[in-house]
């Protein structure tokens, strides 16, 4: 518009202001003192100029917002989102990747183990047949029917060793290939969850993007008239457009100004790996549901320990302080006693030096319970049969405090009372190497074996360590003998024969808080889920008071110790006596496993077994 318009209310008249009282109504010099007396004018070309001002000021403001590159963003976002996806998906398939790699060399040794166990088998069957055999065909005919007979009872014999061992670990790897499967399938599933949240964030991100495009097809739109405006030199023209672009100016920097918070959420993908098994340490396990309880009646009986002998029995090992004898009972899941056996006296000055006699016991295959039955013996069961034999192993001739069995490697692992030293020995008695603990340790209350580590509850030094026990390798080093040093000497004079097998700290469990009393770690065992159960004690502080209970917490910890799952409150035991009030009443727990595979946490207190059932919780 480049003339001057016509006045507003004399439209005969030319406008010479402008009055911006009115909105910047054009008016003449008549209505000066007319409806406009009074009123804010201004001449064109002096409102012009404020105007052209005006729109300068809010260009810059778009100008600077521009230079912000605040067009990027979408893009920028869209870039880290793909960086962090690439990020997520590498971490996925690592962690996979370590857990399938680690599976996959327990199956390789457990191979490699039960290629051993066949070969053991094949070179035993020629050691015991190829002598029969040559002997067998030069002896008469009228004998060849003897030896027939030797072969077939070596046959079962041979079958009898090993079968258990081979069901033993065929069942292990059958476990551990459903793993590797459960495994992939979970991988899979983890990476199309994490590309459905990228397509979900991407179509998010283009929606904006496409808002943004818009907005700055606007911004362009704006700039290109303001630029014509203000390169104008028509006043009129400059007074009727520029309100109208400062408005829309202002409109887009409070658009451009605005924060879009839900970009910065789209650059992350959101991944829970506790919902899968390769990310999981392991499974939370419950056990309310009371199974059964199995009472021992006779009250003269001490129980030290028990174990599972499979087949749905428990074998349960102690003395008695009536007789002085040491004894192992196996008992089914009903409480009757399938078979009772009388391991070992010991002397009534034994008795009184030593207020608490440990008789550990562990099991390995072949249906056979190892278990100590005195000083400087142990002794094994053959609870299918009921055979016993024991040995006089001269190298652990101090007080031994717990036992515990790799069944794998046919270990047999012996702690004793006030030392470090683990002694080796494998399934025929035979000592193979000594085991030292960390120097933290003062000295193993009780200890099992679980994926390959050695779980060690400390007594003395209240907390319980996951330590290495490799390099432990099956063969015999030598045979103890009893030196001749006097008829009360049991200093074994060939100990330095045996290797001594440094083993290192893996890591130390999480002492739960209890309330502040000071609680030590009595018993601790494993299932197939890789869970640890510790039972932990507390003594009282003040030992006037034995009418008070001490107090039991039954603790499940993953694999490694390093995470809590639950945490249980046990029922008293009975008071202690004054006499051994620093030492704990005795209470074990562990793992037993029923005829159908089936699973369940045994718990001993105050002559009863109570059987509870392991469910995963949902």
């Amino acid at each position: 518009m480049r003339d001057a318009p016509r006045c507003h209310t004399h439209p005969e008249k030319i406008s010479e202001l402008y009055c911006v009282t009115c909105s910047n109504l054009p008016i003449c010099m008549t209505c000066v003192y007319g409806e406009h007396k009074g009123h804010n004018l201004y001449e064109v070309k002096t409102l012009a100029d404020l105007k052209r001002g005006e729109l300068n000021a809010k260009l810059k403001i778009l100008e600077q917002i521009e230079m912000n590159n605040k067009f990027r963003t979408p893009t920028k976002v869209k870039e880290k989102l793909f960086s962090n996806v690439n990020i997520e998906k590498r971490k996925a398939i690592k962690m996979h990747d370590e857990k399938y790699q680690e599976i996959v060399t327990k199956i390789q040794d457990i191979e490699e183990k039960r290629q051993q166990v066949k070969q053991e088998r094949q070179n035993t069957e020629k050691k015991i047949f190829d002598p029969l055999q040559t002997k067998m065909e030069y002896e008469i005919q009228s004998i060849k029917k003897k030896y027939e007979e030797i072969f077939k009872v070596k046959k079962v014999e041979i079958n009898e060793t090993f079968q258990e061992r081979e069901s033993f670990l065929d069942k292990e790897l059958s476990r551990l290939r459903k793993k590797l499967e459960r495994f992939d399938r979970e991988k899979e599933e983890l990476l199309e969850s994490i590309q459905k949240q990228l397509k979900d964030n991407v179509k998010t991100i283009d929606r904006i993007s496409a808002h943004f495009d818009n907005i700055k097809k606007r911004l362009e739109s704006l700039n290109v008239m303001a630029s014509s405006i203000l390169a104008s030199d028509n006043d009129w023209s400059a007074v009727q457009c520029i309100p109208d672009m400062c408005g829309a100016a202002v409109n887009l920097t409070t658009v451009l100004q605005r924060d879009f918070q839900q970009l910065t959420t789209l650059t992350d993908v959101t991944v829970n790996y506790e919902e899968y098994s390769f990310g999981k340490t392991s499974l939370t396990l419950v056990f309310e549901q009371l199974r059964s309880q199995i009472t021992i009646n006779d009250p003269y009986r001490y129980v030290c320990s028990m174990t599972s002998t499979g087949g749905g029995n428990i074998a349960i090992s102690g003395y008695s302080p009536e007789n002085y004898s040491t004894f192992i009972i196996v008992v089914d899941m009903n409480g009757t006693i399938l078979r009772e056996t009388k391991l070992d006296n010991f002397g009534f000055r034994e008795y009184l030096s030593l207020p608490e006699l440990p008789r550990p016991c562990g099991f390995l295959p072949q249906y056979k319970v190892v278990g100590v039955c005195g000083t400087g013996k142990i002794g094994l069961l053959d609870v299918s049969n009921g055979s016993y034999t024991w040995k006089e192993v001269w190298s652990i001739a101090r007080q031994m405090q717990c036992i515990a069995t790799d069944p794998i490697n046919n270990y047999i692992l012996v702690g004793g009372n006030n030392s470090r030293d683990v002694y080796v020995l494998d399934d025929r008695l035979n000592s193979l190497c000594i085991l030292t603990l960390p120097e933290m340790i003062k000295w193993p209350r009780d200890i099992t074996v679980s994926n390959g580590h050695l779980l060690v509850c400390d007594y003395e030094g209240n907390k319980c360590y996951v330590t290495t026990m490799d390099r432990l390798e099956s063969k015999l080093v030598g045979e103890f003998r009893k030196p001749y040093l006097g008829r009360s000497s049991f200093e074994p004079n060939s100990v330095d024969r045996l290797d001594r097998l440094e083993s290192k700290l893996v890591g130390e469990f999480i002492t739960p808080n209890f309330g502040g009393n000071s609680f030590r770690p009595i018993s601790v065992c494993t299932d197939k889920n890789e869970s640890v159960f510790t039972l932990w004690w507390c003594k009282y502080r003040n030992y006037g008071n034995y009418e008070n209970s001490p107090q039991f917490y039954l603790v499940q910890y993953n694999h490694d110790g390093s995470q809590v799952l639950s945490t249980r409150k046990l029922d008293g035991g009975e008071a202690c006596a004054p006499a051994y009030v620093h030492k704990p009443p005795c209470r074990v727990v562990t793992v037993v496993e029923t005829s159908e595979g089936e699973e369940l946490l045994a718990i001993y207190d105050k002559q009863t077994v109570s059987l509870y059932d392991l469910k995963i919780e949902d």
